[in-house]
């Protein structure tokens, strides 16, 4: 087996792709014209061949792996937070019908070692999308975003932890950036979901760890809980496989609205 080819299984087995992958992934590999010189740099975010994408991103960890290294990072972290191309495999496949990694454009970011899962959640500065007066923090201005990924069941305890983790992450990894705050803007943040479930679900208990600031109409939560591709006109034709999932059909089928909301921790 090549040296790149090595490399790439190398990736899919440390990420603990699902078997169900493997005769794909495999044949993939195979076939693949590999190309020495295409770096994560140069790589088209916008490329549609989906098999390629994985085999390339794989590819790709290898450098990663040596930029934690190289700024004292830990595996843990590396490792939970590039597990993400094995979820949106997983979300991309089920949509395409065959393996397929889709969601590049939000991916490059964990590579360019901006993105990091630290515990339960993701963090990723981005700009504020609302003010927050009693912190001094103004629509626009840098904070550290927080992204739920898959994964265990939220808890206010698994969430509080990830938080303090990473409190401990920024401020020895990155000790010259002054965030005055988490931010979450999220449909897991939407009020109107106080209705449908109970105060010890996961997403209360996400809810919960929240101060909340903001709420915009917004129909997101169908593609989370039904299928990527599921809008509120579609939605319908897709089965909900769990209660929540049935009490959220049954909430939009009275022609009621959800919303992303917004929230946030201080730092």
């Amino acid at each position: 087996m090549k040296t790149h080819a090595k490399i790439i299984e190398k990736w899919y087995k440390a990420l603990n792709f699902p078997e169900k992958f493997d005769q794909e992934f495999y044949s993939a590999l195979k076939n693949l014209k590999f190309d020495e010189t295409l770096t994560f740099e140069k790589y088209d975010l916008e490329e549609r061949d989906g098999k390629k994408n994985l085999l390339y991103f794989l590819y790709f960890c290898e450098q990663a792996q040596k930029d934690y290294d190289r700024t004292g990072m830990s595996r843990e972290v590396l490792l939970d937070t590039l597990t993400d191309i094995v979820r949106w495999t997983e979300i991309w496949s089920e949509v395409k019908g065959e393996l397929y990694l889709g969601e590049l454009c939000f991916l490059q970011y964990h590579f360019k070692l901006e993105i990091f899962k630290i515990g339960r959640l993701e963090y990723f500065p981005k700009e504020c999308y609302f003010d927050i007066p009693e912190l001094g923090v103004k629509k626009g201005d840098t904070v550290l975003t927080v992204h739920i990924p898959k994964g265990e069941r939220l808890t206010r305890e698994n969430c509080e932890k990830s938080l303090r983790l990473a409190r401990e992450f920024y401020c020895r990894h990155f000790p010259n950036k002054n965030y005055k705050c988490f931010v979450c803007t999220s449909w897991l943040l939407d009020l109107s979901l106080q209705e449908l479930l109970s105060p010890e679900s996961g997403i209360m208990q996400f809810q919960s760890v929240f101060k909340p600031v903001y709420q915009e109409k917004a129909d997101k939560i169908f593609r989370y809980v039904f299928r990527w591709d599921a809008t509120r006109e579609n939605f319908i034709q897709f089965p909900a496989t769990s209660s929540f999932a049935e009490r959220v059909k049954d909430y939009a089928l009275l022609g009621k609205d959800f919303h992303i909301g917004g929230g946030f921790v201080k730092l």
